[in-house]
């Protein structure tokens, strides 16, 4: 298979950071790469690298970035960011011409295309009708947004469902680079998405944090190893290739302990035969007798050559580094009595907004202290309504909602996405809790942030360490209801297994709305809601919601071929 780009010897920056060195990789048509990493380690600018999106803000200080002629001559590689989609590379316009496209609804851009008589429209036009009447019933896709709001202002999931379902359809386009496509979809468009990949013949870059998506579309594996700045290429899918570090890892630590016990057996040799040496030294000094003397000189001497003979044997053993192990998190939490008010109730509650109801049939819940409760649904059905309603945020337009007096609710995306970036954790939380700023410190090392992060901004900490001061300061606010609003929208993967290991010991209450199939199945839960048309019904696990959606899903893309 041609190779479609090839990196040698690249070294990547960011003005004076250093992001990569030396990397090499390459890219063969027809491959579907996932490129991983935690957030900040250059994920996103190696993408608008490999697209030649050159900038000031990043610099290839070192090797080549090398593209196919069918990509240079065809201009064929899209890189898709959700905050900065181009709508005019896809319509054949100039970049002079991205105002006016997104002053027009995708309905009116494909007919302009049609009246232009660019090739293929025609087809478009055909397929995105088809599709808008699949998924409108089928996947409940709010199709009117398409009709009625331009380009510019469509919701994220929508802009990005409808610029994919065009950008698979261009011929032109041999490689596409996404950044984070699954943030903002529901898990039926991500089903969706990841059979329209699978069947394209298009070369995949792909940005996730959805290990579940990752494996559907994805076989092979580009790591951004951050510490040692270098890029880990394998062959394999991601879990794959997860399992291998982790097996990796193990043997790594194994290693390491033997290679501990060995440096400490040879170092307490060495010391004997120091202590031996050295006795005998004394010993010389004493005796009298000049054959005895010459005898303990010389096993004096032997014994401090040996000695030093087994200290350059222990030095010159291959050296393994000692693996690096987080504590796990855990919130501790205040026993409640056996009589405590500690439920969340809910009898025949409207919800909606502003005294503007959903839609939906009335809702009567019962969660008690200590239940995982996940719910699942499509988008913009209520889901984060009805945590919004429990968590106070929101009322409900009618019906009753009470929520145990002992209960203390931690929503930890709302406080993520409201942290101050401008002050560092030891602030911050000293300030809500009011605790010395000693006691804070103390708290939050104890949850795994070191000296430089408690002392630096919140704005300049990686999620992963936001994640586990959030959860620090819900261990100083005695929290004992966790509210989770799709995390995975906003965590990277390290930050979500700190969410992950604290929230499967968590012994209080825990509400979670997530459309990621991977986090739902990684979770320790006690029931599983669905909020359809139909209210709150509870199902019996998850691959039954998502059985049902894989068979719609297929439903829809076979009505939208053309």
């Amino acid at each position: 298979m041609p190779s479609l780009i090839q990196l040698r010897n690249v070294s990547l920056s960011v003005g004076s950071t250093l992001l990569l060195e030396s990397a090499n990789a390459q890219l063969v048509s027809g491959q579907r790469v996932a490129l991983t990493g935690p957030n900040g380690c250059g994920k996103t600018t190696l993408l608008r690298a490999l697209a030649s999106d050159a900038g000031s803000y990043f610099v290839v200080s070192a090797g080549s970035v090398t593209l196919s002629p069918l990509l240079d001559i065809s201009n064929g590689v899209l890189l898709v960011e959700q905050d900065n989609l181009k709508w005019s590379y896809l319509f054949g316009k100039h970049s002079d011409d991205e105002g006016s496209l997104r002053s027009l609804t995708l309905p009116e851009a494909l007919d302009a295309a049609v009246a232009e008589g660019r090739e293929g429209a025609i087809e478009d036009a055909e397929a995105w009708r088809r599709l808008y009447l699949a998924a409108k019933t089928a996947l409940e896709w709010h199709t009117a947004e398409y009709d009625s709001k331009p380009l510019g202002l469509l919701s994220p999931g929508s802009a990005v469902r409808a610029y994919l379902a065009v950008a698979l359809r261009r011929d032109f386009i041999h490689l596409l680079l996404l950044d984070e496509p699954t943030n903002h979809l529901d898990l039926p468009s991500i089903l969706w998405l990841q059979k329209s990949l699978r069947e394209s013949a298009k070369s995949i870059v792909v940005v996730s944090h959805d290990s579940a998506f990752l494996d559907a579309v994805c076989d092979h594996v580009w790591l951004v190893d951050q510490p040692k700045k270098s890029l880990e290429v394998s062959g394999v899918n991601y879990t794959d290739f997860q399992r291998a570090r982790q097996l990796a890892r193990q043997q790594q630590m194994v290693a390491y302990e033997a290679q501990q016990k060995r440096y400490e057996k040879l170092t307490a040799v060495a010391e004997k035969l120091r202590v031996a040496s050295a006795s005998g030294a004394r010993s010389v000094a004493k005796d009298r007798d000049k054959l005895q003397r010459d005898f303990r000189r010389d096993r004096a001497g032997r014994s401090g050559r040996k000695a030093s003979a087994t200290e350059t044997l222990r030095d010159s053993q291959p050296q393994v580094e000692r693996v690096v192990e987080r504590a796990p998190l855990q919130i501790n939490i205040q026993a409640l009595s056996a009589t405590s008010n500690s439920s969340i109730l809910f009898d025949d509650v409207v919800l909606g907004y502003n005294k503007q109801p959903l839609g939906l049939p009335l809702i009567s819940l019962r969660i008690e202290f200590g239940e995982h409760v996940a719910i699942v649904g499509y988008n913009s059905i209520g889901k984060s309504t009805l945590l919004q309603t429990i968590t106070g945020t929101l009322e409900p337009v009618s019906g009753t909602v009470t929520v145990g007096k002992q209960l203390v609710i931690g929503s930890l995306m709302q406080e993520h996405e409201n942290l101050p970036r401008d002050r560092t954790p030891r602030d911050h939380f000293a300030s809500l809790v009011e605790l010395p700023p000693r006691k804070v410190d103390s708290v939050l090392i104890r949850y795994g942030l070191n000296r430089q992060q408690i002392d630096s901004s919140f704005g300049c900490l990686n999620p992963g360490a936001r994640a586990r001061a959030l959860l620090a300061g819900f261990a100083m606010r005695s929290v004992n209801v966790l509210v989770l609003d799709e995390p995975t929208n906003h965590l990277d993967e390290e930050a979500m297994d700190e969410v992950l290991a604290s929230l499967n010991v968590f012994k209080g209450t825990a509400l979670i709305v997530s459309h990621s199939y991977a986090f739902l199945e990684s979770l320790k839960l006690n029931r599983l809601l669905r909020l359809d048309s139909r209210g709150l019904i509870e199902i019996a696990g998850l691959d039954e919601f998502v059985g049902e959606i894989e068979d719609i899903v297929d439903h829809v893309i076979a009505a939208s071929r053309v």
